[in-house]
């Protein structure tokens, strides 16, 4: 089926760059897009759609908006609001729903009619920029093997037509590929010509070029290393409502990670990520206003505590879309002039578990608060070795968790050795060994995981009377 696809665009392609509706919106400006939605063209209510999730055409992210025009399209079953729909349940509130994401789809891949393979074979970067999500989308296995390589070429296709999602995702796989091959497309890695890119399109202001670029210069992938540049894009999608960028930011304001502290605009960056990342921003919420009550000028040093700065590699088999529609304005606002020392720019994906260590001086330098944010780092890892050990959100890997749990435990991460500990005890993915578990537990006990300690006892009382 695939090979069918990929000849009929190969011949189609050269020949049929008329005009189709995905051009037509994608050059449209939003009145003539809204209007068009609300009178009924189920096309124009999904692409509306995926202007509020991405925040194309200045909008901000918004979910609600987002599964109102995606409904109205689905509903007369048009491939791109079936496809929208999906792309919601990839995420809260709608998701993480593996398996509604499967199915919408495949009603939108296996379509008798092959609406969604033509519009791509007429050029319509949309379509193009939709077959390469189907086709890194690992909720269709095993139905549908993830193909990086052919996805990458619709991301070119896309990218190429002017439709700035795709431009996103042909970016990143320049920045972060490793030698995919197509020549004539030049989908090869290239960070240079994919930094370009994801510039390009931040100047479009959509939210998920500025936290790539906010990633590239706080990693110094492409560019110089500059957290205040990072800050700057990573804020300009956090201000355009993307919730991972939101806890970011709320973290760089709350340590002074480019300057003076200032925790009454972190906990508004945290109140704002509250609907997307519920759980991650009430416990930031906390741990800010427990700064605040002690009225400390420089709060001390902790790591970023629901971010996660990695990109997934196309090797992964697995390119993650950007985050959805985050929370409505919330919280605490900050002095009208309080941000205005920064350009607005935007944000990334992800979080870490919190390092409880507290300095005893209040001195931080850019050296050591970059050090901190580094170590958010590991939580992508870590949510990766779970995703993986429970089999949630991507297909159960045993081996590949133990893989991962192994290399962050030696890294001195408490967390990661209590699962080795309970791998071992369980006989999860490896053959069981109480002694394996106890050297895991003790470990993970003695990094400060309670969980560990609580496992440690009961283990050790189940050893004595054995």
């Amino acid at each position: 089926m695939k090979c069918k696809i990929l000849l009929f665009l190969n011949f189609t392609f050269g020949f049929c760059l008329l005009g189709n509706q995905g051009n037509t919106w994608i050059n449209s400006d939003l009145n003539e897009l809204e209007k068009n939605a609300r009178d009924g063209d189920p096309y124009a209510q999904g692409f509306l759609a995926l202007c509020h999730i991405h925040g194309d055409k200045e909008l901000n992210i918004s979910f609600d908006s987002a599964n109102y025009w995606a409904k109205m399209s689905a509903d007369s079953n048009h491939w791109l609001g079936l496809f929208a729909i999906g792309y919601l349940h990839r995420f809260p509130p709608l998701g993480p729903d593996p398996q509604k994401v499967s199915n919408y789809y495949n009603q939108v891949f296996s379509d008798p009619d092959g609406r969604l393979v033509k519009n791509a074979g007429l050029g319509d970067p949309v379509a193009s920029y939709v077959i390469g999500e189907i086709f890194t989308a690992e909720e269709l296995e095993p139905k549908l093997s993830p193909d990086i390589e052919f996805a990458a070429k619709h991301y070119a296709l896309s990218s190429r037509g002017g439709y700035s999602a795709g431009s996103v995702q042909h970016a990143l796989l320049k920045i972060h590929a490793n030698s995919i091959v197509s020549d004539s497309l030049d989908i090869g890695k290239d960070v240079e010509t994919g930094i370009e890119l994801l510039k390009q399109t931040a100047k479009l202001n959509l939210p998920s070029a500025h936290h790539f670029l906010g990633h590239s210069y706080f990693k110094g992938t492409g560019v110089e290393k500059d957290y205040q540049m990072a800050l700057i894009h990573f804020q300009a999608a956090a201000d355009r409502g993307y919730s991972t960028s939101q806890l970011i930011v709320a973290h760089f304001y709350a340590y002074g990670l480019t300057g003076p502290a200032k925790i009454d605009i972190a906990l508004r960056y945290a109140n704002l990520a509250l609907e997307q990342e519920r759980e991650k921003a009430v416990e930031k919420i906390a741990e800010y206003e427990n700064l605040l009550s002690k009225s400390q000028p420089i709060p001390p040093v902790k790591p970023v505590d629901s971010v996660d700065l990695d990109i997934p590699s196309p090797d992964s088999s697995s390119l993650l879309p950007p985050p959805l529609p985050p929370s409505p304005q919330q919280g605490l606002n900050p002095p009208e002039d309080s941000l205005s020392e920064n350009n607005r720019l935007p944000p990334i994906y992800q979080t870490a578990p919190l390092d409880n260590s507290i300095k005893s001086d209040n001195e931080i330098t850019q050296q050591e608060s970059a050090s901190t944010v580094e170590s958010a780092l590991v939580s992508e890892k870590l949510e990766l070795a779970k995703k993986h050990y429970f089999g949630r959100e991507m297909k159960l890997d045993l081996n590949l968790a133990f893989k991962l749990f192994s290399e962050l435990s030696m890294m001195g991460n408490a967390e990661a050795a209590r699962y080795l500990g309970i791998m071992y005890l369980r006989g999860k993915g490896v053959d069981k060994n109480q002694n394996e578990a106890l050297n895991w537990f003790e470990k993970a006990a003695a990094g400060g995981d309670e969980l560990a300690k609580r496992n440690l006892k009961t283990l050790k009382m189940l050893v004595n009377k054995n």
